[in-house]
């Protein structure tokens, strides 16, 4: 049995694109076992009666969302070097998902503050300006004892930028994440749908997680 001190913590690098985006958290942390396993990777297991390999997810995504940055800590009973770990990875890793680094962890996850996203709409941009002109955004957002309250999701939008694309317009912005102030993007999007009084598709795509000071999560 593992004694808690004899363990190397990577925190990997990786993408969730196509028709992976569908996949859930549960899924998710599922179809990660099995490549860990698949790739004979020397996985720490938890002590006690109840077993498990140690996989823990930043932030994790939602469901339908898109990301070129997600975070997976990963204990090992033994190191293994990140490009070997990539590669052993990779050649068992389901369509969609792909690890593209790893390194070990430099911040905790108590560190996490924002996340940048982009958002592509099916509108054209002077029409998203409208609504970034607005004062106040409000919309309501499920609170965690199972209501709903309003909230202005306006001052949580920083750093926005607007780029005219074939399809409409692609808006990428950094919001509020991993503290009772995150603003998710949906909840961006439930506001320009009221605000447009329109509700088609749109993309979401994670391309960043920062820390509160600003710097990369890493």
């Amino acid at each position: 049995m593992n004694e808690q001190k004899d363990f190397v913590t990577m925190r990997v690098l990786f993408s969730k694109t196509g028709q992976a985006r569908y996949i859930s958290h549960l899924d998710l942390n599922r179809a990660m076992i099995r490549a860990v396993r698949r790739a004979q990777l020397p996985i720490w297991y938890t002590e006690g009666f109840n077993r498990h390999a140690y996989l823990t997810f930043t932030a994790p995504l939602s469901l339908g969302s898109e990301s070129v940055c997600e975070r997976m800590d990963m204990r090992l009973c033994e190191a293994v070097e990140p490009r070997q770990l990539c590669d052993r990875l990779n050649a068992v890793m389901p369509e969609g998902l792909r690890i593209l680094s790893a390194a070990p962890a430099v911040h905790k996850a108590g560190d996490l503050g924002f996340a940048r996203y982009r958002l592509a709409l099916p509108y054209p941009k002077a029409r998203v300006e409208d609504f970034l002109r607005q004062e106040t955004l409000p919309v309501e957002k499920k609170s965690k004892k199972g209501g709903f309250k309003t909230v202005d999701v306006r001052p949580a939008l920083q750093d926005v930028t607007l780029t005219e694309t074939e399809a409409g317009t692609a808006l990428e912005v950094t919001l509020p994440c991993g503290s009772s102030d995150t603003v998710s993007p949906s909840l961006v999007l439930s506001a320009l749908h009221a605000f447009l009084d329109d509700d088609a598709d749109c993309g979401i795509t994670r391309l960043q997680l920062y820390t509160a000071s600003g710097e990369i999560f890493a």
